[in-house]
C-alpha cells in the first residue's frame, strides 16, 4: 500500500507540475521505478505467502523466508525512491545500492521456498 500510495502522490505532483518533484527527469524516473517495483514485489510477497502454505513449508522456515522476501521488496522499492531523491547531476544517490541487496534477499527467499520440503529441519536443529 505504501508504494502504491507513492505512485498516486507522484502522479499528483506531475499533474500539478510541482517544482522540484517532476521537473528533474532523473528524480522522476527513479521515483517511478521505486513505486512500480515496490508495488509489484508486494504482489510477489502475497504469492509467496500463498505458496508457502500450499507447499507445507515448516513454520520455522516459512517465517524466515517471508521475512527475507518482505525485507527484499522493501529494500528494492525504497532504494529506488531514496536513490532518486538523493541524486547527483547524472547518477542516482548512494541509497540505490540497497536495490541489488534487496533483489538478492528476495531471490534467496524464492529459491528457499522452492527447495525447503515439509520434513526439513532448520540448521542446527
Amino acid at each position: 500500500a505504501l508504494f502504491l500510495a507513492t505512485g498516486l502522490w507522484l502522479e499528483a505532483m506531475i499533474g500539478l507540475r510541482a517544482a522540484g518533484w517532476a521537473d528533474v527527469p532523473l528524480r522522476r524516473e527513479f521515483l517511478r521505478l521505486g513505486h512500480a517495483h515496490g508495488g509489484l514485489l508486494a504482489l510477489v510477497n502475497v504469492a509467496l505467502a500463498w505458496a508457502l502454505g500450499h507447499l507445507g513449508t515448516p513454520e520455522v522456515w516459512a517465517g524466515k523466508i517471508r521475512l527475507a522476501a518482505w525485507l527484499g521488496a522493501l529494500l528494492v522499492g525504497a532504494g529506488f525512491i531514496a536513490g532518486g531523491l538523493l541524486h547527483g547531476p547524472t547518477d542516482p544517490g548512494p541509497p540505490i545500492l540497497a536495490v541489488p541487496a534487496g533483489a538478492l534477499l528476495l531471490l534467496s527467499s524464492l529459491v528457499a521456498a522452492a527447495l525447503v520440503r515439509p520434513g526439513d529441519r532448520p540448521p542446527g536443529g
